[in-house]
């Protein structure tokens, strides 16, 4: 059987690298750590105050004096690294409620081998799912249909935290610890408004593959409390050469909400940016320009928490979701 995942193109092809880090606002910073600390086995660099012209940088406005802390898995089942920010509760989230029909930032996902050990430990750290395990069934390139397992948890901030268990025929969303049963995030999916525009920015101007695009009508029980019926367009994309840190893009059609006041990104809380590493930094900071898409963020040499210094742009996508891209090193 045919599986997406292992990669027909080369990363020698990659415009820009896989996911690298979910910015996570929140204002439960206890929880968010213990979560992904206790839970899922992340290490944390430890909290520290954003100086201004970094909260700036980060999309905070004047009068917000955020504070970071940089999670990561380390080893073997290294992958997405997770920012998060501690902003106070009187920000608003992108999400107004727990909806798999808002627009913006959904999820982060984790590879795992055993879910309902798993669920044990968000438990015992004050996290519940929102029906359990669920699977669900994909169709492969070939036509043959396939089981995979998720757990849904809701997370703080509106947002949504998941486990995935994929078939033992298939390599598993990210690398997994043997020791532990999990590995560092895997994944992080948005709902959209414009899915055509926002696919077209990650293909077109970022580089990104589609190696899925599908419509199917959400079943009972769903995991991300949509009713039953609602129709979802589900897309995911790697870079090329990859099998890991990919993107989910979801399109629910005319269920979908409206959109947040707020807005997509920072000061609003809950997964607020995506970021990615590039070799060809001046390639890619021409076709952002050349798009014509909104430059949240110039071009410049910039350091942050867990990053060395090195040339960076924040920019919207058709959505108003702001990406980050920095040179690596």
């Amino acid at each position: 059987m045919q599986d997406i995942f292992l990669p027909e193109s080369s990363p020698d092809e990659a415009l820009v690298g896989p996911l690298h880090t979910v910015t996570y606002a929140t204002a439960d910073p206890g929880l968010m750590e213990r979560i992904l600390g206790e839970a899922y086995d992340l290490t944390g660099s430890g909290w520290s105050d954003l100086d201004e012209a970094t909260a700036r940088y980060l999309g905070f406005p004047a009068g917000h004096e955020p504070r970071m802390n940089v999670f990561e898995r380390r080893g073997e089942a290294a992958n997405v690294a997770v920012r998060v920010i501690h902003q106070p509760a009187d920000s608003d989230p992108v999400r107004p409620e727990y909806s798999g029909l808002y627009p913006g930032g959904a999820t982060l996902s984790f590879p795992m081998q055993d879910l309902l050990a798993h669920e044990e430990r968000m438990n015992a750290v004050g996290v519940h799912s929102t029906i359990g395990v669920k699977e669900m069934d994909f169709t492969s390139p070939g036509g043959e249909v396939y089981t995979s397992a998720e757990i849904v948890y809701k997370a703080p901030d509106n947002a949504f935290l998941m486990g995935v268990k994929r078939p033992d025929i298939f390599v598993p969303t990210g690398p997994i610890d043997p020791a532990t049963g999990t590995g560092g995030p895997s994944y992080s999916a948005r709902c959209l408004v414009h899915a055509d525009a926002t696919l077209a920015f990650f293909r077109d101007i970022l580089g990104f593959e589609v190696r899925r695009d599908v419509i199917f009508e959400v079943g009972e029980k769903s995991a991300l409390l949509m009713p039953q019926g609602t129709k979802e367009r589900f897309i995911q994309c790697f870079a090329p050469g990859s099998q890991t840190g990919y993107l989910v893009l979801m399109d629910h059609h005319e269920a979908t909400r409206a959109e947040p006041p707020a807005g997509y990104g920072p000061p609003s809380r809950g997964i607020v940016m995506w970021s990615f590493a590039t070799e060809r930094f001046d390639e890619v900071a021409a076709r952002i320009g050349d798009s014509g898409a909104t430059v949240l963020q110039e071009e410049a040499e910039r350091g942050l928490p867990g990053r060395p210094e090195v040339r960076c742009l924040i920019v919207e996508d058709p959505e108003g979701f702001p990406i980050e891209i920095f040179e690596a090193r």
